[in-house]
């Protein structure tokens, strides 16, 4: 079996999507983005998890992460954001290597934004008693 090459191992094979480097990280834009401006954080060691993280890297990409917001909010002027890291299969990651998405949030973008990332359980009690309740 021949194993495809890491996507995010090679910044340098797409540098028009770079949004900032730092030595232990970087921002891309999202070649496939949810929303208008959706940007990914990458650390440039492959590592599949953020549990795998060195505390440098947390640092960078940290900042990496407040950095390409203010990209994002230059270019596409959002009024929200969801922040979100898929670690592990299970939990829908389909690139073996750590990014975190910043998806930029539109007023209008879903009917009802309540309850953010919780409603991918459509069937949780939590769910049904957010929307009963409207907390």
């Amino acid at each position: 079996m021949v194993s495809k090459p890491c996507p995010f191992c090679q910044p340098k094979s797409f540098p028009e999507q770079i949004i900032r480097q730092v030595s232990l990280g970087y921002a891309k834009w999202d070649q496939s983005p949810a929303a208008s401006g959706h940007a990914l954080i990458i650390p440039k060691r492959h590592i599949a998890s953020m549990f795998e993280l060195t505390m440098g890297e947390m640092v960078d990409l940290f900042e990496l992460l407040r950095e390409a917001k203010y990209a994002v909010e230059q270019q596409f002027q959002p009024a929200s954001y969801t922040i979100g890291i898929n670690d592990g299969p299970v939990a829908g990651q389909t690139v073996g290597h750590l990014h975190i998405h910043l998806i930029p949030r539109y007023i209008g973008d879903v009917d009802d934004p309540r309850g953010g990332i919780r409603r991918i359980f459509p069937d949780d009690p939590y769910i049904r008693q957010l929307g009963a309740s409207g907390a």
